[in-house]
């Protein structure tokens, strides 16, 4: 079974696709669960539910990464998942959203232990030959499963017989399938270490982080910054569909579900193909290129406020520009950080990401419950100039590379 990594991508496939099939149901269901006005508040919380739990154990994961069997840990995580939506099942049933909230959260704990997981067990089971295959294969499987997930949740919001029912199924199967594949790994580990439990405040966490990076790799902080405003501006972007869609425009569930995946898709896209306009090279002048086309498109969302076909057309350009933007300042980090260092300098980047989207669920809440999610789109609009504008003067070589972009 050595070199076998389809268990763990499998594994990781499920779990993803879990975290997003529930919180795509709450976002489109559980909001009916209460008053209009208030469906902002329950979009908001589902958001940060899931993702409060990486800011607070993220350091604490990492650290059982380092002291646990793997494997064994992995199985235990995936059985707790199954309980985990038997609550979530319930709170369905009974149309309880503490329950399903709560359900949220220990889907996002579970996550969050597993991440580092993860990683550290593609070089256990495939060797260090596999090591950037099988990190890639890992984040194309993560992105199918945000894309399926949310886009089931959609499928079965627009269920009218038994949609219970089959939301239960659905949670089940694939937590099972889950727990089937975390069965299947098999790896050769490092004896796990004996350490004490060191202080996982990761507040100041972070302020090491800020400090090791102003000094060992300048200009680490300004790109962290650039990669968590594109984050949350995503986030934003997608929490703002969920009541847009269905309640601003009046599409379906299914309808919503196949924005939210062209929306998905636009980015990966535009990560994609602004990484081979780069060819070799580090173009951080596709930053304010990507930047442009996404806020005139942004722009044009609130100022026409279109039907659907213009609508979905404009979202998915400035989702494309927006993927345009994101792959040069991964590119940086992987450049100008070297060797073992990168590790930290990517945990230190996750976890404000993940602060990024916290806030963003936050201004989301506040913005669309005040304004309306018309109104929202004029918000994302202005954040995004703000980034713009901030990288274009903060990263030194951007002028030279937008040159060099414009003459070729």
């Amino acid at each position: 079974m050595k070199n076998n990594l389809l268990p763990l991508y499998f594994t990781n496939f499920f779990g993803v696709f879990n975290d997003n099939l529930l919180k795509g149901l709450i976002c489109l269901i559980g909001v009916y669960w209460v008053a209009e006005e208030n469906a902002s508040v329950v979009i908001m919380l589902a958001t940060g539910f899931l993702v409060l739990p990486f800011i607070l154990f993220s350091p604490y994961a990492g650290f059982l990464s380092k002291t646990l069997n793997k494997q064994k840990f992995v199985v235990y995580l995936k059985i707790g998942e199954n309980f985990i939506m038997l609550l979530a099942a319930f709170g369905f049933w009974s149309e309880n959203l503490y329950i399903v909230m709560l359900a949220m959260f220990l889907m996002g704990l579970q996550s969050t232990f597993f991440s580092p997981m993860k990683f550290a067990l593609i070089k256990d089971i495939g060797g260090i030959e596999k090591s950037s295959i099988g990190t890639g294969t890992i984040e194309m499987t993560t992105f199918l499963g945000v894309l399926l997930g949310t886009f089931l949740a959609g499928i079965l919001t627009d269920i009218e017989e038994l949609r219970i029912l089959w939301i239960t199924v659905c949670l089940f199967s694939v937590s099972f399938s889950g727990l089937f594949s975390a069965l299947l790994i098999r790896a050769v580990e490092p004896k796990p270490l004996t350490i004490k439990i060191k202080p996982m405040n990761f507040v100041k966490y972070i302020i090491r982080k800020h400090k090791w990076s102003k000094y060992n790799v300048p200009g680490l902080n300004t790109v962290v910054f650039g990669l968590s405003m594109f984050w949350l501006i995503a986030s934003l972007i997608q929490l703002n569909l969920f009541v847009h869609c269905p309640i601003t425009m009046g599409l379906s569930g299914t309808q919503t579900g196949l924005i939210l995946a062209l929306v998905a898709i636009s980015i990966g896209l535009g990560s994609f193909l602004s990484g081979v306009a780069a060819k070799k090279r580090v173009e951080t002048g596709l930053i304010p290129i990507g930047g442009i086309g996404f806020v005139l498109s942004i722009f044009l969302i609130y100022i026409l406020n279109p039907g659907t076909v213009v609508f979905t057309i404009l979202i998915a350009i400035a989702a494309f520009m927006a993927g345009f933007m994101k792959t040069p300042l991964n590119a940086w980090m992987q450049v100008h950080v070297k060797g073992r260092k990168l590790g930290d300098a990517i945990a230190y980047n996750n976890l404000i990401n993940f602060i990024f989207i916290l806030v963003s669920a936050g201004i989301f809440g506040i913005a669309e419950s005040n304004y309306g999610s018309h109104k929202v789109f004029l918000i994302v609009g202005i954040l995004a100039v703000f980034m713009i504008l901030y990288l274009f003067f903060k990263i030194y070589d951007i002028k030279e590379s937008l040159k060099r972009i414009l003459k070729f």
